[in-house]
This record gives structure tokens, C-alpha cells and sequence, in this order.
């Protein structure tokens, strides 16, 4: 249903990955961008967001993970910052 670099996204868990690349050169979406998920700096990733682009030619970037707590256990900067726009977080 894409049209020609036309993009999408999806979020999964880690152990996916491999199936997600797969699948999205199979449907000839090209994997374009990497970022996982960790809910602490010091935990594993729960979590990868990849985008793919139909038609496009191989080349797969690794962006640097995003944290969704601080050490103290409150939100990351970051995250307040993707969600700043919808109002105040409540987490």
C-alpha cells in the first residue's frame, strides 16, 4: 500500500529483530533506521522502533537508544520532550 519511498514504522521487541529485517526486505521495504528502547540506562532494551522506505537502496542506521527513566527513576529529558507536546505526563 506504500508508494515508492514511502515509509514504516513499527516498535517490537528485541528478540523480533532478525524476523523484523527479514520481513520488511521480503515486502522489498528497505530497513533505514534502528533505535531501541531501554526503560533504564543500565537495563537491557525492551523495546526497537525501525523504519523501512520502499525502494530504497541498503543502508541501515543505528541511532543512540533512547532511556525512558533517570537513574532516579523519574522521566528522561528526552522523553519529556517527545510527549511535552500532548500535555503534562503523568507517569
Amino acid at each position: 500500500l506504500l508508494e515508492f519511498s514511502g515509509r514504516f514504522c513499527l516498535c517490537l521487541r528485541p528478540e523480533r529483530l532478525c524476523d523484523a529485517l527479514e520481513a520488511l526486505r521480503q515486502a522489498k521495504l528497505e530497513p533505514k533506521r534502528l533505535r531501541f528502547v531501554h526503560q533504564k540506562a543500565d537495563a537491557a532494551p525492551n523495546l526497537f522502533l525501525l523504519e523501512g522506505r520502499k525502494g530504497a537502496k541498503p543502508f541501515l542506521t543505528v541511532e543512540p537508544p533512547l532511556f525512558l527513566q533517570n537513574a532516579d527513576g523519574q522521566p528522561a529529558e528526552e522523553l519529556k520532550r517527545i510527549y511535552g507536546a500532548y500535555g503534562e505526563m503523568k507517569l
